[in-house]
């Protein structure tokens, strides 16, 4: 009975999230452009409903980042009454996800851009070295997701 509620809200979900992201992909590709007096530079093209785009991005991505959160926070304290062992191992990982973002950010490039039409306040050091510690993280996130495709199956023959 309770998978079956769970299987339902899941799927609903997932029907729900899908629906407002087609509408809200159609709204940006098909609602026309920026008239041309609010335009930033008048020779680019810019689709009328591209904050809304955004928005949802920044909805998806915190509910995202909550989920998993919650998730990995109620995993840690099962796994913690389970087998202690295996779940300091896993707080091991968050460790070294926390390292590699505090490496990535002190590597990132806090220079001013020089962005045409752009006057707003996010081109300051902090902000420029913030995207590049995710562009970095991502990359070895990347690297380290191939490596394991590639790896893993010859650790698995010797066990």
């Amino acid at each position: 009975m309770a998978v079956t509620k769970i299987h339902r809200a899941s799927k609903t979900t997932l029907l729900v999230g899908v629906i407002i992201s087609i509408l809200v992909m159609a709204l940006f590709y098909l609602g026309g452009q920026t008239p041309a007096e609010e335009k930033i530079l008048a020779d680019l093209s810019q689709p009328k409903y591209t904050d809304i785009m955004l928005y949802w991005c920044y909805i998806l991505l915190a509910v995202t980042i909550i989920v998993l959160i919650g998730f990995a926070i109620s995993a840690f304290f099962k796994q913690l009454k389970e087998s202690p062992k295996k779940a300091l191992s896993g707080f091991l990982v968050l460790i070294g996800l926390a390292a590699v973002l505090i490496i990535t950010f002190i590597i990132g490039d806090g220079t001013p851009l020089n962005i045409a039409g752009y006057s707003g306040t996010d081109n300051v050091a902090g902000t420029l070295k913030m995207t590049d510690m995710w562009l970095f993280s991502c990359y070895i996130m990347l690297v380290l997701t191939v490596l394991a495709i590639l790896v893993m199956p010859f650790i698995k023959r010797k066990k």
